[in-house]
């Protein structure tokens, strides 16, 4: 395995071999309710009323929604909607309100029950309608605005004096997309809606860019029924990055998730382990987080402390256990039942010159 080979996998070629999207459905959308005590908030009946989002005041931040414009009408409501047993994994695209170019620090990511990904990019080229389409290469995770599995995210300031600054940067009314992951594993129908807030840094301000960590395993996967196999993967960055935190994705099969920063000398360090797919333990790397440590014994998440920096000659090594239970062969496709996938994700930003953004990515079978 060419660990240097594989970390220059682009976003694009790594989003590009994520399963398909499910099929477009024609819609429109806006951000604003019907009704509901909070303004600009709706009250449906449907389960996740209380997580809408009010969006920010023009001068101090945009929002992205998926989600119906209006809750009073049966046609608008329908694409929205998913029945009991059903899954769906697609993409909706809209323009990003601000009217000149800006930076976005903080974030806010809330999502009603059944979601199980909110992934949030910028076209570099090409506008598309507001609405339902096929999702393209990269529309997908890794989401340059940044993306969750957890339900509601309020990112609104960074403990660490070391991150205090890091940014990214969205050109004015910029072409957006959102991919949005909802299973209903409930006996009644859930509405499929989401909510993104992203605040302005003053850019005079502005100290960093932040890139993707995006370490994708597994992607040749055939696991036959009845398989309980580990499988391992490892990859180098070609420039020296701070990771700023680790999440892991994964499936319902994998029932656990490890991961180490090796130094040129060989030397493993456990800095990531996570056995949760459903609620992924997400561990920060800075001077203000002291994270517990890991313990397979008793199925609790963990990883290490303090600052993290990788080199171009160290790697990320990772490992998923798989417990293929089903009666199927399990590939890597978004399917939580069906599918498995063995993600490492994050943020990072570049050492050697932070305003010059860096992407640690890769791609591995």
């Amino acid at each position: 395995m060419n660990l240097r080979a594989a970390s220059l996998a682009t976003p694009l070629a790594l989003a590009a071999t994520l399963a398909g999207c499910s099929s477009p459905t024609s819609g429109k959308q806006t951000t604003t309710g019907s009704s509901g005590t909070t303004p600009g908030c709706p009250t449906t009946g449907f389960a996740g009323d209380s997580m809408c989002l009010p969006k920010p005041p023009p001068s101090e931040g945009f929002q992205l929604v998926y989600g119906p414009a209006d809750y009073t009408d049966t046609g608008t409501m329908a694409p929205y909607i998913l029945q009991p047993g059903d899954e769906t994994n697609d993409c909706y695209y809209e323009k990003t309100s601000n009217t000149s170019d800006v930076f976005v620090s903080a974030h806010q990511f809330y999502m009603r029950p059944g979601s199980h990904h909110l992934c949030a990019n910028v076209k570099t080229s090409g506008a598309m309608a507001d609405g339902f389409h096929t999702c393209q290469a990269d529309d997908r995770c890794p989401g340059t605005l940044g993306g969750s599995q957890t339900p509601k995210v309020d990112e609104l300031m960074d403990p660490a004096p070391e991150n205090q600054g890091l940014a990214r940067k969205v050109l004015a009314n910029a072409q957006a997309v959102i991919n949005f992951h909802v299973i209903n594993t409930t006996a009644k129908p859930l509405l499929r809606e989401a909510w993104m807030n992203f605040l302005y840094l003053d850019p005079s301000k502005v100290t960093g860019i932040l890139g993707n960590l995006f370490l994708a395993g597994g992607l040749g996967f055939l696991i036959a029924p009845g398989t309980h196999q580990t499988y391992q993967y490892a990859c180098s960055p070609n420039r020296p990055v701070r990771v700023l935190g680790i999440a892991a994705h994964m499936h319902m099969h994998t029932t656990r998730m490890s991961v180490w920063h090796v130094d040129t000398s060989g030397q493993p360090n456990l800095i990531y382990e996570n056995f949760d797919w459903q609620d992924p333990k997400e561990i920060r790397y800075d001077s203000a987080h002291t994270n517990p440590a890991s313990s397979r014994a008793t199925q609790a998440p963990g990883g290490a402390s303090g600052q993290m920096v990788v080199q171009p000659g160290e790697t990320i090594q990772w490992e998923c256990e798989v417990n293929n239970t089903s009666d199927g062969v399990l590939t890597f496709r978004n399917e939580v039942q069906t599918g498995e996938m063995c993600i490492v994700t994050g943020a990072v930003v570049a050492v050697d010159d932070p305003m010059n953004p860096y992407d640690f990515t890769c791609a591995q079978n």
